[in-house]
């Protein structure tokens, strides 16, 4: 998995709360053990200290419920924006965009041993999977989440033609060259439902149920900012009102989007309502329940977007 996080300055956040859509379920305690090993897996192991009902403690909740103080508003501007990047869904563009758009700077591993220098433009050379890499997220210096989801059959078809071709990648599978996605499908190596192991900090030979689909519900809706890889237009105006970022050009996002788009992947589609679509549709159930989960939650977000520079100036 990749895991990003983006400094970002001047941000303030003033949003009423989400539309009602489910009830917060508390998970079952787990013991020390437990605890470690879903700590390792969370959010692609970026060792978060957690509460006791499995939430980050210093990942700031998306949507406050109350309207905030001239200090919660101080503290605010000093989050770190932390991008969880879903595979296969418009990640590589966004990043560029967060660059060349935005000045944004990043955080990630990306030259040998963490070195603390900026590498190339913007990227800061830092293992941000390690625990010391947790220092980014203190009780004074909060993070606030924000991903993009993608429709789970969508991904696992790109993922797969991915994998068999890119050989300077370490998930490179060349024997995946000499069958169809239609065989990965069907067969017992197939591993599905990864966003919510990911929310859950689950293992991915755990079986999920009905109750990790339901935290992994209430960590994207209380936790994430969410964002979807069909409608980046609207999702890159979200983020940049969210966190109050500026376009160094006019138009730039835009180009990016729609003029030079990222690790593109072209491949063959399998037909909706197939086969092949259904046998992916069953191991791919609990992701599949999440991603129109969020297309509830994004809808929900264009409201509170409208709200937000009201909500902060303390006019309601």
């Amino acid at each position: 998995m990749t895991r990003r996080r983006l400094q970002e300055q001047n941000q303030t956040l003033g949003l009423p709360p989400p539309p009602a859509v489910m009830n917060d379920v508390a998970p079952p305690r787990l013991d020390e053990d437990q605890k470690r090993q879903r700590i390792k897996a969370f959010l692609g192991g970026i060792y978060p200290h957690l509460d006791d009902d499995m939430f980050p403690k210093y990942l700031r909740d998306t949507m406050p419920r109350e309207k905030l103080s001239v200090m919660d508003v101080w503290d605010l501007d000093k989050d770190v924006a932390y991008f969880w990047h879903i595979p296969k869904a418009s990640g590589s563009t966004l990043k560029n965009i967060m660059n060349f758009c935005f000045d944004l700077k990043r955080a990630e591993n990306t030259d040998g041993l963490p070195s603390m220098e900026f590498k190339r433009n913007n990227i800061l050379n830092m293992d941000t999977t390690s625990p010391d890499g947790a220092a980014l997220f203190t009780e004074k210096h909060r993070g606030r989440t924000f991903t993009v989801l993608r429709h789970p059959i969508e991904i696992a078809q790109s993922l797969f033609h991915y994998r068999k071709k890119a050989k300077w990648e370490r998930t490179y599978r060349k024997d995946w060259n000499k069958i169809t996605f239609a065989d990965y499908a069907k067969s017992d190596n197939y591993i599905g439902n990864w966003v919510v192991h990911q929310l859950t900090g689950t293992m991915p030979w755990v079986q999920l149920t009905e109750e990790h689909l339901q935290q992994a519900k209430n960590v994207l809706k209380r936790k994430v900012f969410v964002g979807i890889a069909d409608q980046m237009d609207e999702t890159v105006r979200q983020l940049r009102e969210y966190f109050g970022w500026q376009e160094k050009e006019p138009f730039c996002a835009f180009n990016y989007l729609h003029s030079n788009p990222s690790n593109t992947n072209p491949h063959p589609l399998i037909k909706r309502g197939s086969e092949t679509w259904n046998v992916v549709a069953e191991k791919e159930k609990y992701d599949l329940a999440l991603y129109h989960y969020a297309l509830e939650l994004f809808a929900g977000q264009r409201e509170m977007i409208r709200m937000r520079k009201v909500y902060r100036d303390g006019t309601i």
